[in-house]
């Protein structure tokens, strides 16, 4: 589950639909946010996720979201709990909101204050990574890609390393292995040694970025949280040692290097790099196109 990061703390209280007289009762989810905030948070996460969205405010102060995409539909009530805190229920009373994935996205909406589901949808890519080097513990992240069990990460730090921990977004610890590492791109290729499905590299990606486009990391924190990061992409990719990196401005925190960054479509944007020393919210992306290279997927040159 994605912790909220840079927001007002939410606490998540998630009453699962239960047997009641007369049907089934709403599941509601507790926000410590004002009623028009979480309001303003759902309409926007699903007009930009595509849905046509409705509001209708009650004399009760109660908020009515209804949306449709297609064949899909929520309906969702926003009521005041406090001037501080609402509730979201959703459920056959709520509208019909028993789609696939309905529940999930809702919640990420309202923890991500509006976040995409496109890119919400790659956290289960992500990997959180643990190792040691001369008595140092060393964490970092990593995006499984394709079908074989492979994880693409950065490489600083990591040599003289050969066994790598890699925890699974289903909670699962298992052995991985350094197959290849390349300093000079900053880049290493992580083996399992079993298949676990990853992100569609070369059908969901964005070989050049275009400035103050928004952009979303994902990538691991202490406990194995992995944490979402929103920033903007600065000018032209600058150069260094050789190799092209993006800038982006995007507070960027203690273990995610190597977690996947994505655009609002949820296409890749490249890894995280890392941060500019002395900064806080100025850091780098590994662009695609090498990522690709390092990968054997392009010759140099062709992005």
């Amino acid at each position: 589950m994605i912790v909220p990061a840079r927001l007002p703390r939410i606490a998540l209280l998630l009453l699962f639909t239960v047997p009641a007289l007369g049907g089934e009762r709403p599941a509601a989810h507790l926000v410590e946010l004002p009623a028009p905030e979480t309001a303003a948070r759902l309409e926007r996460c699903l007009a930009m996720s595509g849905f046509d969205v409705t509001r209708h405010e009650t004399p009760g102060a109660e908020i009515r979201v209804d949306a449709r995409r297609g064949e899909e539909v929520r309906g969702l009530l926003v009521s005041p709990r406090s001037p501080l805190a609402s509730v979201v229920e959703w459920g056959p009373t709520a509208g019909d909101a028993r789609a696939p994935g309905t529940s999930e996205d809702l919640r990420a909406c309202i923890d991500r204050g509006g976040a995409l589901a496109e890119v919400l949808a790659g956290e289960k890519f992500v990997v959180c990574l643990r190792t040691r080097r001369e008595g140092r513990e060393i964490r970092f992240s990593g995006l499984l890609i394709g079908a074989e069990g492979t994880i693409v990460s950065t490489a600083h730090d990591l040599d003289r390393v050969e066994a790598i921990s890699v925890r699974l977004r289903d909670g699962r610890i298992v052995p991985g292995r350094i197959g290849r590492r390349d300093p000079s791109r900053d880049l290493s290729r992580i083996d399992l040694a079993e298949p676990v499905p990853g992100f569609p590299i070369e059908g969901r990606r964005r070989d050049r970025l275009t400035p103050d486009e928004p952009v979303f990391s994902l990538g691991c924190a202490d406990g194995g949280a992995v944490r979402m990061r929103e920033g903007r992409v600065g000018e032209n990719p600058r150069i260094s040692g050789g190799m092209p990196l993006w800038e982006v401005r995007m507070e960027t925190i203690p273990g995610s290097s190597g977690g996947p960054a994505f655009d609002a479509m949820g296409n890749l944007a490249g890894l995280v790099k890392g941060r500019f020393r002395g900064t806080k919210d100025q850091g780098y992306l590994i662009p695609v196109g090498t990522i690709l290279e390092f990968l054997g997927k392009v010759k140099r040159g062709n992005r």
